[in-house]
């Protein structure tokens, strides 16, 4: 892929800077979507409307009035986790995403962003493994269907998540990039260091946003 691309890029901080960005958007997700969750995208062929459509009720989707969001990415990146901490509940609460430290989510499930019902969070299984092989992901999972796919990895981007972002391009779906587990790469910095405090390893906040954000910039014009 090219420069050409026109998929989004966005890159956040923390689940509080991603709930923050959404609750500034308040305003807009409470009124209905104002496409009919098509898009464009002429790459796919004729029968790019009939299949979306298609998805969309064997999903029960309501494209018209809500707006609908897919997390996917590899398996264990903590999509399911992640959509707990966007809606506010814990893991054992009775309407919580499920987790585990094993594959738990099989199905796409859809849960409501509490307070913005017209807001659907879909939690897609992990990809590029036995049971959701990455070849035939982004079609077996319908991702095709959503108005905005958010796409999740914990440090390398493996083929399955450049499978993915190729095919949404095919098909005109915009991309947001989730890097997740960052914390990692600070005990790293610390363990490297030498030290258990941050800023005694000389640790600078913003430059490290900046090549979270950098990176993902990165994968949309490889």
């Amino acid at each position: 892929m090219g420069s050409a691309l026109s998929t989004f890029v966005g890159a956040i901080g923390s689940v509080k800077e991603l709930i923050q960005v959404m609750v500034k958007m308040c305003d807009v997700f409470n009124k209905p979507p104002d496409h009919d969750g098509m898009g464009n995208a002429p790459k796919v062929g004729q029968n790019r409307d009939r299949l979306i459509k298609e998805a969309q009720q064997q999903m029960g989707m309501d494209a018209v009035h809500d707006y609908n969001f897919i997390f996917c990415g590899p398996t264990k990146v903590g999509k399911s986790t992640l959509i707990n901490a966007i809606r506010g509940v814990k893991p054992n609460d009775k309407d919580a995403a499920q987790v585990g430290i094993s594959e738990v989510t099989q199905d796409v499930r859809c849960y409501e962003y509490l307070g913005l019902p017209r807001v659907k969070l879909y939690d897609a299984p992990g990809a590029g493994t036995r049971s959701h092989p990455a070849a035939t992901y982004f079609m077996d999972k319908n991702l095709y269907a959503f108005d905005c796919i958010f796409l999740m990895y914990d440090g390398s981007f493996l083929e399955c998540c450049r499978h993915i972002l190729e095919e949404a391009h095919k098909w005109g779906k915009p991309v947001a990039f989730l890097r997740t587990k960052a914390d990692r790469l600070l005990d790293d910095v610390m363990y490297n260091s030498g030290v258990d405090d941050l800023r005694l390893a000389g640790f600078d906040e913003v430059a490290f946003f900046e090549y979270i954000r950098q990176a993902a910039a990165s994968r949309h014009s490889t």
